[in-house]
């Protein structure tokens, strides 16, 4: 258990890694950098697009919960399992091993060959673009 910390803009934690071992909500848009480590788990929510493109080696899962998070990498989204109630979209390439479950979809878009190799439950749907 612990506390929760929401960021409500892509600035509110400074420029350096994050270190979370509870729960960081971040319910805003735009491009999050920082790198996320820690036992914790990330939360998206509100209606914004925000992606996620630091080295994160967070394992306490995500939670979508609004909008669109956006993985600009296979390490985006730490190493424990991703609940998809909204939308993911995975703009990279790679293996992608992390379990996703929920009702939200998943779109993936970009020119790389991802591989979604984990056991995935989500039912919102899977739509791939260019």
């Amino acid at each position: 258990s612990g506390g929760t910390l929401v960021a409500s803009n892509v600035e509110a934690l400074g420029t350096g890694d994050v270190t979370n071992n509870a729960t960081l909500e971040l319910n805003t848009g735009g491009d999050f950098i920082n790198n996320i480590g820690g036992t914790g788990r990330v939360e998206k929510s509100g209606d914004d697009t925000l992606t996620l493109s630091g080295s994160n080696t967070y394992t306490g899962g995500t939670l979508i919960n609004g909008g669109t998070l956006v993985a600009s990498n296979v390490e985006a989204l730490g190493t424990g399992d991703v609940t998809d109630n909204a939308t993911l979209a995975l703009n990279t390439g790679g293996t992608f091993d992390n379990a996703i479950s929920g009702s939200g979809q998943v779109v993936k878009s970009g020119d790389e060959t991802l591989t979604l190799s984990g056991t995935n439950s989500y039912t919102g749907g899977t739509t791939i673009s260019g």
